[in-house]
């Protein structure tokens, strides 16, 4: 995996002095989206700061789709061809996390209904062990098996498996002659993860559902679409049990959410012969036009790490190649359901994934179908499906079909459980268990092989995907207020060529070349300068103190994308898109924090009003996971006090609600360290950890959080001793940081 790669090259790196002690450390992130390419252009004066982000992504993901455009134009030959898909796959399936665990099905029947031309099967089986996957199975009444058959992965419909325009597809391919599997994923139909006992259906939507399962999953180096995927290659793994279905005509299809898990499993599972994706995300992340946050969804849809290895959703059609393919839209999604570009942006995926079938002789086996209607599984959706089965896995021409009238079944008569619900009705593992149960193997590992100061200094930094920086940054004073006792002023640096880092630098009048204070806070700062101020003790006892709005918070939030109508809204475009569409390109928002942090420290250590040489970081929110992830990458923080934290994330696994935001995660963290390990790499420099709190932001008592740094440890009963842990209520929180300040 890519964040894997980047991990040996900080071994390399760490081996080289990496870490010394001789000042901050740094790594290099992949070249073909380093934002400190001679192209990238200097910042303005002025204080349009929303800009700045959002046009840095837009320039990251146009170099990436430029080098990815340099590849795909390089392959020539059907050897290239081959080679590309095989790798394709090979990625893809290094990127989700997979294979899992193939144990036994342990399928079972549990009933019948009869329709006209078919009959339905209620059943389950068990996709890894102890997960139990809801299923409907359509066998034909007619005709002379074996059959061939469809797996059919659903979109986010709240009823899964059960949704009419959906019924309607399988009861018409069943009396076509097709065995039909359709199950529902976690989140939807009978495996809701949420329920709420009162009304039986879930506290969310099923997208919501999948962002809450698929966030701690990165953190764990997994992803949901992997769990997603294997659920239907399992699936085909049942249809293989049934004497009814031709192990050569197996095809695939769904709609939507359930047409982008179409393409990974015709990508993935090579029995699949022949595939239709309607409607699904058939559009490059970097994509045309790019507007960010651009073409990224919820979890199980969207790839981490994806375009360093410049792979995007093209390829993951190509991979199909040579079987047959049939990729459908609609020019109502442009805006709506997709980007505003998603014609155009299809047509692109389309044309990629053509020349790889061109190339292998196979150019009949790929179209592309367009429709004007709104987003759905129409009766134009249906022909277009049914009629390239009926060609490809049957032989047949692929003329219009006939659908007798549809009568849809109640949801109550095709649940396979006895509640409707798995949580209600059979033992299974949640989403959550399967999480815990990974990070328990993890914590074990990681118990095992602690690794020391430097190489925990390495492996974060290659975990966050560090960019090289030195010197002095670019900086401009905005403005400033003199107060009594004290001068306020508005200033920014760049904390990389195009990106300004704005911030307060308060400075009390009575010292002269004070100790400074770096204060990170989820408000970046601002309660510093109210009247009176949050820190105004502390300026009065000869502290300096400056603050700063990292990525993509404060004044530094990005400006919404200029597409429309309805191109996300306002929380998901901060809290979630744009922090998937970094993770594509190999970059967590958090690691960018904990950089616009060093940049503060470099800019800092060069001011002349100020001591460098006892510089003290305070990290406050979430904001204090930036506050030790920088304090331990750069040896220049004297001390470093955490207030209201959050205590690990491994929290963020263990429990079924969480309340920080995506933006803070770190892909694959888990696997090698925790964010006690990482306050244990600060020995000796004093770390005093205020008010922890859990997964929920509820302050923990003390015992709980010693306990979770001793659990992080590899032995001992005791903290260290540069660790300090402070729980108090209401208690003035200036007279704990003065004592901090005493102390250190």
């Amino acid at each position: 995996m890519t964040t894997r790669r980047r991990f040996l090259a900080a071994n390399l790196l760490a081996a080289a002095g990496f870490g010394s002690g001789l000042g901050r450390c740094s790594l290099a992130g992949n070249e073909e989206v380093d934002s400190t390419a001679p192209s990238a252009p200097s910042a303005p004066a002025g204080s349009d700061f929303w800009n700045d982000w959002a046009d840095e992504l837009t320039r990251t993901m146009n170099r990436s789709r430029e080098a990815r455009m340099g590849v795909l134009a390089q392959i020539k030959s059907p050897s290239q061809a081959r080679a590309r898909v095989e790798m394709i796959r090979t990625k893809l399936w290094q990127l989700l996390g997979g294979p899992l665990e193939r144990g036994e099905l342990n399928a079972q029947v549990t009933g019948f209904v009869e329709g006209s031309g078919f009959r339905i099967e209620k059943l389950f089986y068990e996709s890894v062990p102890g997960v139990v996957v809801t299923a409907n199975l359509y066998v034909p009444a007619a005709g002379d098996p074996p059959y061939p058959a469809i797996l059919a992965p659903v979109g986010h419909s709240n009823n899964g498996k059960a949704y009419n325009p959906y019924q309607h597809l399988y009861q018409t391919l069943a009396r076509l002659g097709y065995v039909v599997l359709t199950y529902d994923p976690w989140g939807q139909g009978e495996r809701l993860q949420y329920l709420n006992p009162a009304t039986g259906r879930s506290f969310m939507e099923p997208t919501e559902e999948h962002f809450m399962a698929g966030r701690p999953m990165t953190l764990l180096g997994d992803s949901l679409a992997l769990y997603f995927t294997w659920d239907g290659i399992r699936g085909v793994d049942y249809l293989l049990t049934r004497p009814e279905v031709d192990s050569k005509r197996i095809g695939c299809t769904g709609q939507s959410g359930g047409a982008t898990m179409a393409m990974y499993l015709t990508a993935l599972e090579l029995r699949i012969a022949a595939a239709v994706v309607n409607e699904g995300n058939t559009e490059n992340v970097a994509g045309p036009q790019y507007d960010p946050p651009g073409a990224v969804d919820d979890a199980e849809q969207n790839v981490v790490g994806l375009l360093p290895l410049h792979l995007d959703r093209g390829d993951i059609l190509a991979a199909a190649a040579p079987r047959p393919l049939l990729i459908c839209y609609t020019t109502h999604d442009r805006g709506e359901t997709y980007s505003p570009v998603y014609d155009e942006a299809t047509e692109e995926v389309y044309r990629e994934a053509a020349s790889v079938y061109n190339l292998l002789g196979a150019a009949e086996k790929i179209r592309l179908s367009a429709s004007h209607m709104p987003h759905g599984l129409d009766y134009t959706n249906r022909q277009h499906t049914c009629r390239w089965f009926n060609r490809w896995l049957q032989g047949h021409d692929d003329g219009p079909v006939t659908e007798p009238l549809f009568q849809p079944f109640p949801e109550t008569m095709l649940n396979a459980t006895r509640t409707g619900q798995v949580v209600t009705s059979i033992p299974s593992r949640s989403s959550v268990e399967v999480n815990r149960d990974r990070l328990a193997t993890l914590m074990k590992t990681r118990r095992a092989k602690a690794p020391d100061a430097d190489r925990l200094r390495a492996t974060l930094a290659s975990l966050l995907a560090l960019k090289p920086a030195g010197g002095t940054p670019r900086s401009r004073v905005l403005s400033s207020t003199a107060r009594p006792g004290m001068t306020i002023e508005q200033f920014f640096f760049e904390t990389e060529p195009g990106v300004r880092a704005p911030g307060w630098f308060l400075r009390p009048a009575s010292a002269d070349r004070p100790p400074v204070i770096l204060y990170l806070a989820d408000d970046c700062g601002n309660s510093l300068v109210e009247e009176p101020g949050s820190c105004d003790r502390i300026l009065a006892a000869g502290y300096a103190i400056c603050s700063i709005s990292p990525r993509g918070l404060g004044i530094a939030r990005p400006r919404f994308p200029h597409g429309g109508p309805n191109y996300y809204s306002p929380n998901s475009m901060v809290g979630e898109r744009y922090s998937w569409a970094w993770l594509a390109l190999g970059s967590p928002v958090a690691g960018q924090r904990v950089q616009d942090a060093l940049r503060a420290i470099d800019y800092l250590s060069a001011r002349t009003d100020v001591n460098p040489a006892q510089l003290r970081l305070l990290g406050s929110g979430n904001a204090a996971i930036a506050a030790q992830m920088a304090a331990l990458l750069d040896n220049r923080v004297h001390s470093l006090l955490l207030d209201g934290g959050i205590v690990s994330f491994a929290t963020l696994v263990e429990s079924p609600h969480y309340s920080l935001d995506f933006s803070w995660f770190v892909p694959e963290i888990l696997r090698y360290m925790d964010l006690p390990d990482i306050l244990g790499g600060l020995a000796p420099r004093p770390c005093w950890i205020r008010n922890s709190v859990d997964a929920n932001g509820t302050t923990l008592d003390s015992s709980k959080v010693k306990h979770r740094h001793l659990e992080a440890s590899s032995g001992g009963d005791a903290l260290p001793i540069h660790v300090h842990v402070i729980v108090e209520g209401a208690a003035d929180t200036q007279t704990t940081y003065l004592d901090w300040l005493r102390s250190a």
